[in-house]
């Protein structure tokens, strides 16, 4: 006899059995190019000796770092979907997609803390409410808290949250297509020229 939605809310967790549609959108389908960026990566510097060679190491740990975002995205966009097809009595992907988007969370963290440790360039001050601070508070739950009458991070239909930010499926998704327009200018001599001239 299979579980039942109630069951599911009573015994395993509310925020699981709340998740009636899937907010994240399908990234892999519209930016396909995701996948051959450390490919381009290294015929932009055997072909045009670009980016100079002090900064190879930190553009190819930034770009693994972006391109681990959009595939661990889309992993959980997959488990949020499968949830929700078989939805009464479903905890299992649930937590398969929490895992999935707090690593993408993660790895969008690193990448932009990494340009801040390069550039000594702080992107949030605290309290400032911004994207950027909350994907840190919630990188930090998920790191740091013990999960209490719940867990620390969870996600919803249109975001992820955590005891003290909450973040849009949609700007999350607007933050990784600005870092996508960061790698395409790290991997194209002329377009990071043009960046820099203007």
């Amino acid at each position: 006899m299979p579980f039942t939605k109630s069951a599911v809310e009573l015994f395993i967790s509310a925020r699981t059995a709340a998740v009636t549609q899937c907010g994240a959108s399908d990234l892999r389908t519209m930016m396909p190019e995701t996948e051959h960026w450390l490919s381009e990566f290294g015929l932009a510097v055997i072909f045009h000796d670009f980016p100079p060679t002090a900064l190879r190491p930190f553009v190819i740990n930034f770009i693994r770092r972006i391109y681990a975002a959009f595939l661990e995205y889309d992993l959980a966009r997959q488990e949020v979907l499968k949830l929700l097809k078989d939805s009464d009595g479903r905890w299992s992907p649930y937590f398969a997609a929490l895992t999935h988007f707090e690593v993408a969370v993660s790895q969008l963290y690193l990448a932009l803390d990494s340009v801040r440790k390069l550039r000594n360039h702080n992107f949030f001050t605290t309290g400032d409410g911004s994207l950027e601070e909350n994907l840190n508070l919630i990188y930090n739950a998920s790191k740091h808290e013990l999960a209490g009458t719940e867990l620390p991070v969870w996600f919803t239909d249109d975001g992820l949250a955590c005891s003290q930010a909450k973040v849009s499926f949609t700007d999350v998704e607007n933050f990784m297509r600005n870092m996508a327009d960061v790698v395409k200018a790290l991997c194209n001599r002329e377009i990071a020229l043009k960046a820099l001239q203007s």
